[in-house]
């Protein structure tokens, strides 16, 4: 074999490798990319479930009462959202939500951390927002992040990867007709 042939080879070598190398690292990227997004679809599904389940709480607990005018007076104060005292650590209504956490892990096996935040809103310059007096309206919020380091939700900054939360508010009215 002559030099030219040895020159040819090892070009043609070199030109494979390159190749191969540009083919690992595409096929790399694309299933990096096809599981955030399986995973990114997944959490909206544990979303979209917990968002469902709400219509199964009552509005207040003063709502459960027939015989109450279920004046906005009665209603929970914006300060007491949260897990009363006398519900032993059950959730019956929607303020019960406030502050609560929990985890769940989704049919991946991939370890999920839901939080719940409940407030009173009202309508402003066609903006519901956030109102420290008690409404008929309740925004409920319902964040979601993987428990995974390095982060299984994610968008690179700097060529590092910075856990994204996932969250869904809706607004839950409460209408009562004599």
């Amino acid at each position: 074999m002559n030099t030219a042939q040895s020159l040819l080879t090892l070009g043609a070598l070199i030109l494979s490798s390159i190749v191969s190398l540009n083919f690992y690292r595409l096929n790399n990227y694309v299933s990096s990319s096809l599981d955030n997004d399986r995973f990114r679809v997944e959490a909206l599904s544990m979303l979209t479930s917990q968002i469902e389940q709400l219509s199964q709480y009552y509005y207040d607990e003063v709502t459960t009462d027939t015989t109450s005018a279920k004046r906005l007076e009665d209603m929970t104060s914006p300060l007491s959202l949260g897990l009363e005292a006398n519900d032993s650590n059950r959730v019956d209504d929607l303020d019960d939500l406030k502050g609560l956490v929990s985890s769940q892990t989704g049919i991946s096996g991939v370890l999920y951390h839901i939080s719940t935040n409940v407030e009173y809103v009202t309508l402003s310059n066609n903006r519901m927002i956030f109102s420290n007096l008690r409404q008929y309206h309740k925004r409920i919020t319902i964040s979601v992040c993987d428990a995974f380091d390095p982060p299984l939700l994610y968008h690179m900054q700097n060529d590092q990867p910075i856990r994204d939360t996932l969250r869904m508010s809706t607004i839950v009215s409460y209408w009562f007709y004599n």
